[in-house]
Order: C-alpha cells, then structure tokens, then sequence
C-alpha cells in the first residue's frame, strides 16, 4: 500500500512538472500561465483525492469482511452444540464429500423444487412467509418493495402476529420503506457501513430462511417493468427443503449477526424430511477462493459435457483455460449468454470470452433476450446454481454462494431450458462470424 501511494505521489508531481513545462512554452501571457497552471493543478489534485477515498472505502470493506471470518467462527462455536450432527458419506466417482465443495457439507435428504415463472414462485413464497410461525431471515442484495406490495404487506402481517423477521440488503431500499418496515417490527440491517464504491467486497447472496424448515434462493431485484417489457426473460427461482436447510440457515445467521452486530440464538432444530436420494452442498465462499475452486474443480472431474448457461461470462484465466483443455480433450462444452443486458460494459466483455471459446471448439449460443441466472450442468449428473456470477473480479471479492445438485430432475430441467432457449438464440460459428439481427452488431462477433 505505501509503495502504491509513493509512486502516485511522484506520477502526480511529474504530471504537475509537464504540465507546467508545457504553459511556459506556450509563451503565453504570465496571467494566463498561471491560472492554466493552477487549473492543471487543482484538477490533479481533485482527482488524486476522489481515488484515494475509493482506495480507502474499498481498503476498509476488505478489513472488514476479513473480521468476519472470525466473528463467524465465533458465532458457529456457539451453537455449535445445538445443529444437527449428520454427516453424509459416500463415496461417488463425481460426487461425494469433500469433493467438490472442499470444507461444505454433503447432505442427503433434501428436496429441490424449481420455478422459472417469477409470479408463480412469487405466490408460492409469499404463501410460505403466511404459514411462518418462529422466524423469517432475508438475505438479499436490493428489492423494490414499491413494485412488490403483497409481499411486503405478508412481511408486516406476520412481524404482527409476532414472528420475528431479520433482513439484511446490500442496496438502500428507500428511506421510506425502510421506516414503514421498522415501524412494524421488522429488524432491517445494511450489510456493510461502507459505502459501495466499486463491484468489489459486495454481498450477492440471495437467500430466505423460514422457521429452519424451507429455503429460497432467489433474485428479488426483479422489476414489474422488466417483465412486462422483456417476455424473452429466463428466470429460475429454487425452493429447499431437508438437512441442507440448516446449512443455508446458520449461514444466512451468520451475515445477519455481522451487519446487527446482534448474537442470534439458535433454538430450532432441523426436522428431517422423507428420505430421498437428492444430495446437496451448500457453499459460501469467505474471500478466498472457495467458490472458484468449486467450479475449477467441478470442470476438472468432467467427463463427457459442460453446460454453461450464464448472465455473465468474464472467467479467469484458469476456468477459462479449463474449459479449453476440456474441449482439446473431447468433452462437449456448451455455453449461453444473453444477447440483451443492463450491464452494458460486462455485455461486450461476455462476447469478446464467448467468442474465443468458439473458435476453440465449443458451441456457443447468444439468447436473444435476458437470462438471470447461472447454471452449471456436469455430464448430466448434477448441477450447480445458486447466486453466484462467472466475473473474474466478483467470484474473488464478493459474498456469493453456490448449491451443487444432484439430482435427476433438477438437471433434466436445467437442460430443457437450455435447449429451448437454443431455439430463439444465435450460434457464433468458429468458421465464419454469423451476422446478428441488430445492424449495430453485425461485425462485432
């Protein structure tokens, strides 16, 4: 950090000695010498500072994120003997404990249902919050309670009849939401006291808890303007229930006690639901690498095929090598990403990766509308989703999660949508460039 501020010190002074050079042998009038070189001055000056507050913002989001490490392991102690103390272990040629998810937990017993339908999925969890009757925890990063005034209203209802509701949002809801919701009884945190200066050290985590019974991983940043407008939008929206639910849950405690600064005591048990096959890892990561080397890892176990389905495609230079060295070893890679994106500038980085993993080998598709989600398919086996991005920045330096599936039915669906939307997308041919509907675009790929 003190090298970084010395040599901007001096690129700053250097600058400052150019410029002046520069007015003086202009041979202009003395008295405008000097006001250009005051202006040249303040301007750098200005500059200097406004970087300096974001190198200082980001530099204490980092600090602070990284005390949150101990605080979980402290809070996790805690309760450490009231959580369930299953353990499930099988060996699996592609997934078994530890395998994928390193340190997470593989879980059985769990069921997975899936919704692509954003008025559906919503009816169904506003349904689950009117039957809540010990707790609600929302995790999430923003959500336009303007637009969505049943859900809110099921929020204020239950927190009457007495449950207790703990949310925590990255983004400002609105002051006068945020006094109408606290004037109710709901507890209300902002994740970070920091402000948000750039994309790194966000939380994107997206998750509800309910009585420690039923999860929701879920985008609710969703505008009613957006689905009426877009009807090319592809959506999915899961629902969890069984031994995985405790995971999610102590997790979506876990930030909950960061942002209130408040302990939360763990009384519910889990109750175990019918048995079934489906196995779950819930993954967060912890600003190491956790989440990236999940996905390195579930590449490198690839047999047969890889199926992206993504919002965003900016990997790392691993994951990205990864997937050509799956392609040169005969493995199927398929991957898919929007055509239209309110991310303008990630738009054209996502093309730029598409395009080069096309001419490697792999069959590439740009859907022709948006997709809010990620999904990762392996060898039609399992799956994995959750909220998470492939941005080489934020998969590093933000909370995110992933949760690996295996399940037949979530994968058969996961491909369903995938082959569908190649009905109403446009393949990048690694022979010659295809040209686009959009006239502005029709060389770019």
């Amino acid at each position: 950090m003190a090298v970084k501020i010395v040599a901007i010190i001096f690129l700053l002074i250097m600058y400052i000695v150019m410029e002046s050079v520069m007015i003086i042998f202009e041979r202009d009038k003395p008295r405008n010498m000097i006001i250009w070189t005051i202006i040249f001055l303040f301007t750098s000056l200005v500059g200097y500072l406004i970087y300096m507050i974001f190198k200082i913002v980001n530099y204490k989001n980092k600090i602070s994120l990284k005390l949150k490490q101990n605080e979980d392991a402290i809070y996790k102690k805690l309760i450490e003997n009231k959580l369930s103390t299953y353990e499930y272990r099988e060996y699996n040629e592609l997934f078994h404990f530890n395998k994928i998810g390193f340190s997470a937990r593989l879980t059985n017993n769990n069921q997975v249902k899936t919704y692509n339908n954003f008025k559906t999925f919503l009816d169904k969890l506003i349904g689950e919050i009117n039957s809540a009757k010990n707790y609600i925890l929302i995790e999430i990063t923003s959500i336009n309670f303007k637009e969505y005034n049943d859900l809110k209203s099921a929020l204020i209802n239950r927190a009457k009849a007495g449950v207790l509701i703990k949310l925590v949002y990255e983004k400002n809801l609105g002051s006068k939401v945020i006094k109408e919701l606290k004037a109710e009884g709901i507890k209300l945190y902002k994740f970070s006291k920091y402000p948000r200066v750039s994309n790194y050290y966000r939380n994107l985590r997206n998750i509800i808890s309910i009585d420690g019974n039923t999860c929701f991983s879920c985008d609710l940043n969703i505008k009613k303007k957006q689905l009426r407008d877009n009807v090319e939008t592809l959506n999915l929206f899961l629902e969890l229930k069984g031994n995985v639910v405790q995971d999610i849950d102590v997790a979506v405690r876990q930030d909950i006690v960061f942002a209130s600064g408040k302990y939360i005591e763990y009384e519910e048990r889990l109750m175990q639901i019918t048995k079934t096959e489906t196995k779950i890892q819930y993954v967060i990561n912890e600003f190491s690498r956790d989440l990236e080397l999940s996905i390195i890892k579930a590449i490198s176990l690839s047999k047969s095929s890889i199926q992206l389905q993504l919002d965003e495609y900016i990997p790392s230079e691993c994951i990205m090598s990864l997937l050509k060295f799956a392609i040169h070893s005969n493995i199927e890679v398929k991957l898919m990403v929007p055509l239209k994106t309110y991310k303008h500038s990630k738009y054209f980085a996502s093309r730029a990766y598409a395009k080069e993993l096309a001419l490697t080998g792999a069959k590439v598709y740009l859907f022709d509308g948006y997709i809010r989600y990620n999904s990762i398919v392996i060898d039609d086996k399992y799956a994995i989703v959750g909220s998470y991005t492939i941005n080489r920045d934020q998969i590093n330096n933000c909370m995110q999660n992933i949760i690996i599936v295996e399940d037949d039915k979530v994968v058969n669906y996961l491909n369903n949508m995938f082959n569908n939307a190649v009905e109403n997308s446009y393949k990048i041919s690694n022979a010659k460039y295809m040209l686009l509907r959009e006239k502005f675009f029709k060389n770019f790929i």
